[in-house]
């Protein structure tokens, strides 16, 4: 399944926070947020969509939201390890 869009970053602060949108086939709001704590930091990763039912039907939005859920998963696994190094 493939969807086609645009994206575009709305806001940026170094070492705070990162929000990106995306428009088309499915719609994205994606924020990172990043907060220091004593020798930790801690991070955020949220993210908003609406997939369009009428375009694909209610079964290819169940296999979406659940590729999502694994993606968002293995994003931050990468991201953990990634600072862990």
């Amino acid at each position: 399944m493939r969807f086609e869009g645009t994206g575009k970053d709305i806001e940026y602060v170094a070492n705070q926070c990162s929000e990106s949108k995306t428009r088309g086939g499915i719609d994205t709001t994606i924020t990172w947020t990043f907060q220091p704590e004593a020798e930790v930091t801690m991070f955020a990763f949220e993210a908003e969509y609406t997939v369009p039912i009428p375009l694909i039907g209610k079964v290819a939005k169940a296999i979406i939201v659940k590729q999502n859920n694994k993606e968002a998963e293995t994003l931050l696994a990468n991201l953990k390890a990634g600072m862990e190094a």
